[in-house]
């Protein structure tokens, strides 16, 4: 899961004072690699991680000792197995180079609109120029706001949208760190039964958007189901013709109402609208029966999950939220059998 959803759900108007730290170089092996971020807030407690464990509370201790009052870059070097290097022989062998930066009232305002922007579904390019101390975000229809002074025109900006990581910044000959960040892709989730609630909580952990969608409601609510981002309880035909459930061709869907005409009807739509991920709980010979067919066509997922001999609604929910992780990150998963 991207550290950084779960930091902007903390950010608020209040949020002077924290510190914000983001990993911007690894050198060798590390537990989390370049973009893990972490806020530390003034109390001395945290969201987000940097490592395996290894450093979070030094550095939290270290921010409460004065360290993060101006932008800064810490190194970590944890390369060493001997006890007299930082670590106390961790053998982690990585140099993990952490940008600190304090959270003022104006940073606090300009990620909440960062927030506000991933919640509405744009896509937004941060980045910060580690010499000045300031910083830039740019939407993907080119708005611009941050601390940097200026504006950057059309053909720089056309060039750090083709670049990640830490580079030098040949405008100002300095060196940035530029991250791209999308929405949290939308696992949609029809059914509520409750073999869907430890579902949608484990896709919700590992960094989707969840919507629940059932007629009974009864069962689809908010008791049932808090991590889920919206609830939409009515038949199918009613959260499709009303516009309630858009289905766009980056969304993840899961079919698992329990209930064969439901499915039916459910998967009929939803195959029309092609999303990246679709999965039908059960046999693919009833999912077969589901579509009239002797054959699933190409993208449909059943049995949904990744093969894993998965037994009980955990297991199945850990085999469907991996396949679902295998895809986005660019890889083809097997079906498991449920």
């Amino acid at each position: 899961m991207e550290d950084m959803y779960s930091i902007l759900e903390e950010i608020s108007p209040d949020s002077s004072g924290s510190v914000l730290a983001t990993v911007i170089r690894v050198e060798g092996s590390a537990y989390k690699k370049t973009g893990a971020s972490m806020l530390i807030k003034p109390d001395g407690t945290w969201t987000g991680l940097l490592s395996a464990g290894c450093l979070e509370e030094d550095l939290a201790a270290r921010i409460q000792a004065g360290l993060g009052r101006k932008p800064e870059t810490v190194v970590y070097d944890m390369r060493s197995d001997d006890d007299l290097a930082w670590g106390t022989g961790s053998g982690c062998n990585g140099a993990i180079h952490i940008y600190i930066e304090p959270v003022d009232a104006g940073y606090a305002a300009h990620l909440l609109e960062f927030k506000q922007l991933l919640k509405n579904g744009t896509a937004v390019t941060g980045i910060k120029f580690l010499a000045s101390g300031t910083y830039l975000f740019i939407t993907e229809d080119g708005k611009q706001f941050g601390s940097f002074q200026g504006e950057l025109d059309e053909d720089v900006v056309r060039c750090i949208r083709m670049k990640k990581g830490t580079f030098i910044f040949p405008a100002q000959q300095e060196e940035v760190y530029i991250r791209h960040y999308r929405p949290k892709p939308r696992f949609i989730l029809f059914g509520a039964g409750k073999d869907a609630m430890p579902l949608c909580a484990l896709a919700a952990k590992a960094g989707f958007s969840v919507i629940v969608s059932d007629w009974r409601p009864g069962l689809c609510n908010r008791n049932h189901f808090p991590d889920a981002d919206e609830i939409a309880a009515g038949f199918p035909a009613e959260v499709f013709t009303a516009g309630r459930i858009t289905i766009h061709r980056d969304d993840y869907v899961m079919i698992m109402t329990h209930n064969f005409s439901r499915d039916q009807e459910i998967l009929a739509y939803v195959l029309q609208k092609n999303p990246h991920y679709l999965g039908v709980l059960g046999s693919a010979k009833r999912t077969k029966r589901l579509l009239g067919t002797e054959k699933l066509p190409p993208g449909v997922r059943s049995p949904a999950g990744l093969s894993i001999s998965a037994e009980g609604p955990e297991e199945i929910a850990i085999s469907i939220v991996a396949e679902c992780i295998q895809l986005k990150n660019g890889r083809v998963g097997e079906g498991v059998l449920i």
